[in-house]
């Protein structure tokens, strides 16, 4: 027995509301992590019982196999049509491939199966021509499309195709409600993309690559991560295929221990990777292009952001990938080398979707916000964050900026690292470090020195109660426990390696 959260049961009970007023195409909007899929899964079993057929259609063996599992955990019996699956149509219910379909449905021995009700997977694409023929190929069924972002890369939306729209929820509400994890933001770097070319709404690939792919680049991805993510799971979008395996090669040379997959790689070999992942016998994993879309990882709680992209959707998928809660996950983070969140804005912000065009969405130059709405890069710390009326100052150094100084900031695009909860973080970090010196017999000031390594000043409160330290924050201790070690090993040998070396005894 599956209990539904109370927003999927509205969801559910909403698109029945569409339907009742005789209306045949509905599009269903619900964040990364949500449970579309779960959505989809009764819906289906309530419709089965009511002796209707179904077909689930997607594009990819993952998503078709994700949607099998799922109906199977339901105890709904299906057949799969897709190649290398032999074809079961005696069920009421199958899982198309899209492609299998388009592929075999002129041949005459191709069982057409039967649909009352069509839910289409990744409804975004509902405009490409695969499946719009296959729309029009059952005019009488009913369709639901299951999508995060219901808009295209063209910037049309997808009123052509669909006549209602259901909001399930947002990010913003399933975080506040604890179905999703919060987001913490580390923007290290922007690249220049200046007089790149554009190709279906997105940066060209080969001249992206050249611009991300330089030894300086990825030293600086690996450095970054390794500054602020050590401990988590982490994911990477690069720009290419080969830029993906330079990534992975290069935090495998610093022994963090990497792989890689991409589309064109054998699908035994793809898929020991992802197993190794799972496991937890590769700490990072660099992708192009294969993982942003159902993919559910859920141990996954760091993303890195290594190809900027003009596409809404492409950033929302991509960072939707670790949104969902896990044993001990407090939180995500996404470590952004691309300067998305200046082009698309906070991950979370509530999105007025529509069946309408959708130009809007795509935020451009004369559509941004005023420069003290948007985020900016203290001048004094290099710390970036959204400043409020209420919280002017920069939250790290309590640097006061003028309004010329945002607008200097906000054009220079100076990236550090953008927090919400910004005050309770930091006393958490103090108080996680200050149970770790009490068990290490270290003295409190060891804690503050290394709080001001990692903020750039003292704590203000050193009165805070010791709280067991994080993974993040033993993470943290590692990290400049091994900074501290190579800093005097260097000093050790300008000096010709007379003097004795500093204690790591963290």
């Amino acid at each position: 027995m599956h209990h539904l959260r109370d927003y999927q049961i509205q969801a559910i009970d909403n698109l029945r509301e569409v339907f009742s007023q005789g209306f045949k195409k509905a599009l269903l909007v619900a964040p990364t992590g949500s449970g579309k899929t779960v959505i989809a899964s009764s819906l289906i079993q309530q419709a089965v019982e009511k002796g209707s057929k179904v077909l689930f259609v997607a594009h990819r063996r993952e998503l078709i196999m994700q949607c099998s599992r799922k109906l199977y955990d339901f105890g709904i019996n299906h057949g799969v049509i897709m190649a290398g699956k032999s074809p079961n149509p005696y069920y009421d219910v199958q899982v198309l491939s899209i492609q299998t379909f388009n592929a075999r449905k002129d041949n005459n021995d191709f069982d057409w199966p039967d649909a009352d009700i069509i839910i289409l997977d990744e409804a975004h694409r509902s405009t490409s021509k695969s499946f719009t023929n296959l729309i029009n190929d059952y005019k009488d069924a009913i369709i639901i499309g299951l999508t995060a972002t219901p808009i295209r890369n063209d910037r049309q939306g997808l009123g052509n195709v669909y006549e209602k729209l259901v909001i399930a929820s947002d990010i913003k509400k399933l975080t506040e409600q604890n179905y999703l994890v919060p987001i913490r933001y580390i923007a290290p770097h922007v690249p220049d993309v200046k007089g790149l070319k554009i190709v279906a709404g997105d940066y060209e690939k080969k001249g992206l690559e050249k611009r991300m792919n330089t030894p300086y680049l990825i030293g600086n991805i690996v450095e970054h991560w390794k500054q602020y993510a050590v401990s988590r799971s982490t994911v990477v979008f690069a720009t290419s295929i080969n830029h993906s395996k330079q990534l992975a090669k290069a935090f495998n040379a610093q022994n963090v221990t990497a792989g890689h997959i991409d589309g064109e790689m054998d699908e035994t070999e793809r898929e020991e990777q992802l197993e190794l992942y799972k496991q937890g016998k590769i700490k990072v994993l660099s992708n192009c292009q294969i993982l942003q879309e159902g993919w559910d990882s859920p141990h996954t709680s760091c993303v890195i952001l290594a190809r900027p992209t003009r596409s809404k959707i492409m950033y929302l998928q991509m960072i939707g990938r670790i949104l969902r809660p896990y044993k001990n996950k407090e939180n995500s983070m996404v470590i952004d080398h691309a300067g998305a969140i200046y082009t698309h804005g906070w991950p979370d912000e509530p999105i007025n979707w529509t069946l309408n065009t959708t130009e809007v969405l795509l935020r451009k130059e004369h559509d941004k916000k005023p420069p003290e709405k948007e985020p900016f890069t203290c001048l004094k710390c290099n710390y970036v964050y959204k400043p409020s009326k209420e919280y002017p100052e920069c939250p790290n150094c309590a640097f006061m900026p003028t309004k010329k100084t945002k607008e200097i900031l906000v054009k220079q695009g100076r990236l550090k690292e953008l927090k919400k909860d910004k005050v309770a973080d930091k006393k958490k970090f103090f108080a996680e470090l200050k149970y770790y010196a009490l068990l290490k017999g270290f003295q409190v000031g060891w804690a503050s020195w290394i709080f001001k390594d990692k903020f750039g000043h003292f704590p203000k409160d050193k009165s805070l109660k010791p709280t067991k330290p994080s993974d993040e924050v033993l993470g943290y201790i590692q990290h400049y426990n091994i900074k501290r070690k190579l800093r005097q090993e260097k000093q050790n040998k300008l000096l010709g390696g007379t003097n004795g070396t500093i204690s790591t005894r963290v």
